[in-house]
């Protein structure tokens, strides 16, 4: 892991009980508007299950 992903996580992380809106997320992750939103919509608002939700699916990517 490199410094400033490092970084970039903590920052995310810090308010682990804070709440992304669709917008926020997208921006954050740089998604697609019709990918976020289903993944929004699974996991929720919270940051730290979106978190979780995004390194899941970088895992399920990098394994196929």
């Amino acid at each position: 892991m490199t410094r400033h992903v490092k970084y970039e996580r903590e920052a995310l992380l810090r308010g682990w009980d804070a709440v992304y809106d669709l917008e926020e997320f997208i921006l954050a992750y740089s998604l697609a508007p019709l990918a976020a939103r289903e993944i929004f919509a699974k996991a929720g608002p919270r940051r730290i299950d979106l978190a979780n939700a995004m390194d899941a699916r970088h895992l399920a990517a990098t394994q196929h």
